[in-house]
């Protein structure tokens, strides 16, 4: 350590940079990175299997739609169906419920210690879900990702006795490991799991995230795999016209987002009104019927990152992009609502590209050239991402990174806030909370920081409040202003010192101008008594509010009794980092 016991700025290794700090910090760092590795293995060893499993039900084709349009009818309907009775077979020999995308579960974890991720079941649970994507079932092979990731925090942070701030934060670390090795995005995985899971961008939450995804992305691409990234033309909308379509198309994006989560939810209760005994045959039913979709509808099945790569490359016809949404929102509406366990993430990137590439058709034909059909499959799939995440900036980059097309960031960024703000306008619930209202699960409120929320107003009351009397003339008055510094007002009070209200100089310009009546005038008289004062109990939180309402740049504090007691500077406020 230099000289003075100050710490160093560069460390040449994690060694010495772990040497610095207490036993429990090293303990906890050692733990994020081996949950990022544990992911990242993990990952790994589940694509494996899915690439196996695809190989050995379709086996006639290198890609997977390839090889289901290949397929007769028959193995069609029954490769999916054998899917929804090994479903059925592991619910019955484990007598709980396997169905689900997961990440509800994860969250439900996080904020609730005493709901830990049990690694067997969810090992479980993550490989019979691959099983079945492999086979066909209309979801994402990400679910099984991610709570591998997940219940590796979880363990590890159960069998190491950490404590619950700390595990809450490593399973979080283990879960966005998950998204970033599933998609290759280090950078959106790690900001999934701030805006998504924690719910919170502050900055001692960065660090724990950032390691842990870039260590299990960097593991997974070591293994051998396919990643989940798009090869697609380098588009541009850079012009102010072309922007155009993205902002029309954004609400409309955030309304199919809401459709999404709500169609998802609607089939979820449903499927559970079945009587009992009916359960452990929902599996087969779903899949069966999703098998006779694909008879006619190939894309159907399995993740569709085919379908969508086609879609992102503009050439899928408009007849079925226009059929896409609904057919696959049915399927995967199906399978989850089944009983069968998958990710619900890569099928509304498959929803949204759809949407997106459908609006681009149509848009050519009234405009052609203005935006080539598979950049707005592009911005479809971003603002459907983050209307039903309720996560714009990770939606975004998310998207970046399985694209790397930076010449359409604008109207991505423009349409996922657009969507998501929509989506929350309409449904307060994402997809990954939504199961949890339901349920009944109380999650906390984090729009502000805690010590926001708690810091008192009285910490930066200052007494400086110029006082007058309601019967103070005009001249004197207007003296008095006109000693103050810049941004101070004049307050007038009664003898009780209760304030009535407060006196700007910019309000006094029309009245200075009546020089017949100045001698008539009084305090009283000029007085605004619309002001609506802070009281000395509010938090900075609820001044912040305030000071939005209003363009005073300071505003009076008064006590219970409504006495002046002081005043707030909104630059005092802006130092506290509130705004």
């Amino acid at each position: 350590m230099p000289a003075g016991g100050a710490p160093p700025l560069f460390f040449r290794s994690l060694r010495d940079f772990l040497r610095i700090l207490p036993g429990a910090a090293q303990r906890f760092w050692v733990l994020v990175i081996a949950t990022g590795l544990l992911s990242g293995l993990g990952a790994g060893a589940l694509l494996y299997v899915l690439r196996l499993v695809q190989g050995l039900a379709w086996p006639d084709a290198d890609r997977f739609i390839a090889a289901v349009e290949a397929a007769p009818p028959l193995q069609r309907v029954l490769v999916p169906t054998l899917a929804g009775a090994l479903v059925t077979v592991v619910y019955l020999f484990w007598r709980r419920p396997m169905g689900g995308h997961g990440t509800a579960r994860i969250i439900e974890a996080i904020w609730h210690r005493d709901r830990q991720l049990a690694l067997g079941p969810t090992m479980v649970r993550g490989l019979l879900s691959i099983v079945a994507v492999g086979m066909g079932a209309s979801l994402g092979r990400e679910g099984a990702l991610v709570q591998a990731g997940a219940s590796s925090g979880s363990w590890l942070a159960s069998r190491l006795k950490l404590d619950e701030r700390q595990a809450r934060v490593l399973v979080a670390c283990g879960a966005a490991s998950g998204i970033a090795a599933a998609y290759d995005t280090p950078i959106g995985g790690a900001l999934f799991g701030l805006e998504v899971l924690l719910g919170s961008f502050a900055l001692e939450l960065l660090g724990p995230i950032v390691v842990s995804c870039v260590v299990a992305t960097a593991v997974s691409r070591i293994l051998p795999g396919a990643h989940m990234t798009y090869i697609i033309p380098e588009y541009e909308l850079l012009h102010p016209r072309e922007l155009v379509p993205g902002l029309v198309l954004a609400p409309f994006l955030g309304l199919a987002s809401v459709i999404y989560i709500r169609v998802m939810g609607w089939v979820e209760v449903t499927f559970e009104r079945f009587p009992r005994w009916m359960k452990p045959l929902l599996p087969v039913l779903g899949l069966f019927i999703v098998g006779l979709m694909s008879i006619r509808w190939a894309p159907v099945l399995g993740n569709g990152f085919d379908s969508v790569h086609a879609m992102l490359l503009g050439t899928v016809q408009l007849k079925a992009l226009l059929l896409f949404p609904i057919l696959k929102l049915t399927a995967s509406a199906l399978c989850t609502g089944s009983g069968v366990p998958g990710g619900l993430f890569t099928p509304s990137l498959f929803y949204g590209a759809a949407i997106g590439g459908a609006a681009g058709e149509l848009l050519a034909l009234v405009f052609p050239g203005l935006a080539p059909p598979g950049a707005l499959a592009l911005v479809g799939m971003a603002g459907v991402l983050a209307g039903t995440t309720h996560a714009a900036v990770s939606s975004v980059l998310i998207i970046f990174e399985m694209t790397g097309d930076y010449g359409v960031i604008l109207p991505l960024m423009l349409s996922a806030a657009i969507a998501a703000a929509t989506s929350r306008a309409i449904e307060p619930d994402s997809l990954y909370t939504a199961p949890l209202r339901r349920r009944g699960v109380r999650l906390p409120e984090l729009p502000r920081p805690d010590w926001l929320r708690r810091t008192p107003v009285a910490a930066l009351v200052v007494p400086d409040a110029e006082r007058v009397e309601p019967t103070m003339p005009f001249d004197q008055m207007l003296k008095k202003l006109l000693s103050l510094p810049p941004g101070h007002d004049l307050y007038v009070t009664a003898s009780d010192n209760e304030l009535l209200g407060v006196i700007q100089l910019d309000a006094l310009k029309g009245t200075i101008s009546d020089h017949a009546h100045l001698g008539m005038i009084v305090a009283a008289d000029v007085v605004n008594r619309d002001v609506v004062p802070i009281t000395t109990t509010m938090t900075l939180a609820e001044v912040a509010e305030r000071f939005r309402e209003t363009d005073l740049e300071r505003l009076p504090v008064v006590d219970d009794r409504r006495r002046l007691v002081g005043t707030v500077a909104m630059r005092a406020l802006l130092a506290q980092g509130t705004f």
